[in-house]
């Protein structure tokens, strides 16, 4: 899997985590879970008032109202590391699975489209979380250079709030949270891969060449007829008067 295609993947697996994160956010009620119940139904609100919006906006306020509500959900899920809902929310396993599903959803139908070894769903998977990782510590090195100490003072209040929701400053918490996103998600990415994987044929052993010498044919000396038994055909020993093997007397030449 070349890094064109890894490159390509990872952008096309960043556009499927925001319908995914919308899951999360509207179906689940990502928000009511990560704020322990303090913010209720943020999901129906927005819903709300896109329908109030239709009759001026028509389709548009549907659609502006889907990014809106993906677009917090991806937000949350970006923040939000899978430890965290595992150490301070233990049994709310709503929240873990709002975290976690959209991560999976994500890696498995990009590595379905893209991956065709274990290899190849696992980078896929890793190049989302890159994909994600880079805009979001650009846009906080970007804020940092506000001229007037403006970029300092927006930067410790985002350091602030997110610490306050994750225990964690910003960058550590997006950090943290893609990094076990996009792992958890390269599980399953290697696994639909491994299906998808056809290993190549080995290639043929090579052929032993043959020796083209010949052996050497030992031909034994032939004896004579008269050194040879008449009766069973067997050496004579010279000198004998019988042979040796069967007895015959032989005649004395």
């Amino acid at each position: 899997m070349g890094w064109g295609r890894v490159i390509g993947s990872g952008c096309l697996g960043m556009l499927c985590l925001i319908p995914m994160a919308w899951i999360s956010f509207s179906l689940l009620d990502l928000t009511s879970s990560v704020t322990g119940g303090l913010i209720n139904n943020l999901n129906d609100a927005i819903a709300s008032i896109g329908s109030l919006l239709g009759s001026e906006l028509g389709p548009v306020a549907g659609i502006l109202s889907f990014f809106a509500s993906a677009f917090l959900g991806l937000i949350l899920i970006l923040l939000f590391p899978i430890h965290w809902c595992i150490f301070y929310r233990p049994d709310d396993v709503l929240l873990l699975i709002s975290v976690v599903l959209p991560w999976i959803l994500c890696c498995t139908i990009t590595s379905a489209i893209f991956a065709h070894s274990p290899r190849g769903g696992i980078h896929t998977s890793l190049a989302i979380g890159i994909g994600y990782l880079i805009p979001a510590m650009v846009i906080y090195l970007a804020i940092s250079l506000i001229p007037g100490g403006y970029g300092s003072l927006i930067g410790g209040v985002v350091d602030g709030a997110v610490s306050g929701l994750t225990d964690l400053p910003y960058l550590l918490a997006v950090f943290t949270a893609i990094l076990e996103g996009c792992l958890v998600g390269a599980v399953f990415g290697g696994f639909i891969g491994s299906l998808k994987y056809k290993p190549t044929e080995g290639t043929a052993q090579p052929k032993v060449r043959k020796s083209k010498g010949k052996a050497e044919e030992v031909q034994e000396p032939s004896l004579d007829s008269s050194e040879l038994c008449p009766n069973c055909k067997a050496k004579l020993v010279p000198g004998n008067e019988f042979c040796t093997n069967c007895g015959s007397a032989i005649e004395a030449k």
